[in-house]
């Protein structure tokens, strides 16, 4: 028994480094793609199709979702960031040679988030595979916690510095990241029996993804909720570069600063978030911080401090992650192993899909009313979607396992 549970550990552990190793690399691209962006349009607009180029790739998730329980997960994240490794190298050379332009950089842009999106799916379906049900929840936190630090703390914060020092190097280093992460990939070594695939069409798969949430009102409200939630955030994200740079008059280089007090809050919030969830019921502090994080942005459209803007972000972080760590979490042990896949890529495709509308919006928003109304109407619509969510969600969680 004890050699198994150190098996487990080590694989996970080996997991852990690899999400921590490309996390760091994201986290460098993450800040560098909008500077870069920004040294070819200022336009609210224009500088948001980056951002939606990134996020119509999620609108794939739910085949995605098929993918995942057709082939060996673990072989699918390491296809995947070959894949990734590839493009992201070949846009350093672009910037390298100066044949960089807007459209290129959307196209990469795109390229990577359908990366992102069939990974993102693929993770969250093989981790049980290496993890036991009782262990999802911190291991869902301690991943978090990687991608907080690593990529949103350390990487982003510095990715600013490392694309005015030189604009290439930020792409060089998410490539290498990703080939590191691959060899970590290769030596984890699975404990539950990888599903088999089922001998139907992707069409019927996906079909019965559809059916299985659409019979849970649970699953699929909580999947509406992260839509209207994602509308909003993407909506912050397309015009966060232009609110540090052009509202606050900060220069560019400490962009990353604001996204690394995101992951400072969000830390806080994954070490916390079983704890919460002991004390208020996941459901309840779930929602709760939920809240929290529409009040903190609220007040990053009503008041354009330094300051404010760092505790604002902080405090969003926060609160996304306990959601975040929580309600996934609760799908994974919720949702059996064979579906896990298809189910998982339905839901994002509901709660990530509309993230492009909430990109476009907040740049024609931003555009029109000033860069502060897209922080406004994004901080009003989670606080709102928070409280009329609450009631109905604790009803329907009453008596599910693992909610109280």
């Amino acid at each position: 028994m004890t050699g198994s549970t150190t098996a487990v550990r080590g694989d996970f552990s080996r997991l852990w480094l690899a999400t921590a190793i490309s996390a760091f690399g994201d986290g460098v691209r993450y800040t560098a793609i909008p500077l870069l962006a920004l040294s070819f349009t200022t336009d609210p607009f224009r500088l948001a199709l980056v951002t939606v180029a990134m996020a119509v790739p999620l609108l794939f998730s739910a085949l995605a979702g098929v993918l995942a329980d057709m082939v060996d997960r673990r072989r699918l994240l390491i296809g995947v960031d070959l894949a990734r490794a590839a493009v992201v190298t070949a846009l350093a050379l672009l910037v390298l040679t100066g044949t960089a332009n807007l459209a290129l950089v959307c196209v990469a842009a795109a390229l990577l988030g359908l990366g992102e999106a069939v990974f993102a799916v693929g993770a969250q379906s093989f981790l049980p595979e290496v993890v036991p049900p009782a262990g999802l929840t911190a291991a869902n936190g301690r991943l978090h916690i990687a991608q907080l630090v690593f990529r949103d703390s350390i990487g982003q914060a510095g990715g600013g510095v490392v694309f005015v020092l030189f604009a290439a190097l930020p792409f060089l280093l998410d490539g290498t990241s990703f080939a590191l992460g691959v060899l970590l990939l290769l030596a984890v070594r699975p404990t539950a029996a990888p599903v088999s695939a089922p001998r139907v069409s992707w069409r019927a798969m996906l079909a019965e993804g559809i059916r299985y949430l659409k019979a849970d009102r649970l699953l699929s409200t909580l999947a509406v909720m992260l839509g209207v939630a994602n509308f909003c955030v993407t909506g912050i994200a397309a015009v966060e570069v232009l609110y540090v740079v052009q509202e606050l008059g900060l220069p560019k280089a400490v962009f990353g600063v604001f996204l690394a007090a995101v992951a400072l809050g969000g830390i806080a919030g994954a070490l916390l978030s079983g704890r919460l969830a002991a004390r208020l019921g996941l459901f309840r502090a779930a929602l709760t911080s939920l809240a929290f994080a529409g009040a903190a942005v609220l007040l990053l459209g009503l008041v354009a401090w330094t300051a404010t803007a760092v505790a604002g972000f902080a405090v969003f972080g926060f609160g996304t992650a306990v959601y975040q760590t929580l309600t996934v979490s609760f799908r994974q042990a919720d949702v059996p192993s064979e579906l896990l896949g298809r189910v998982n890529g339905v839901y994002r495709l509901i709660g990530t899909g509309t993230a492009p509308l909430g990109a476009l919006a907040a740049g024609a928003l931003a555009g029109t009313q000033g860069l502060r109304a897209p922080f406004l109407a994004a901080g009003a619509g989670i606080l709102l979607l928070a409280l009329v969510a609450a009631r109905p969600v604790l009803r329907m969680a009453s008596g599910r396992v693992g909610t109280a």
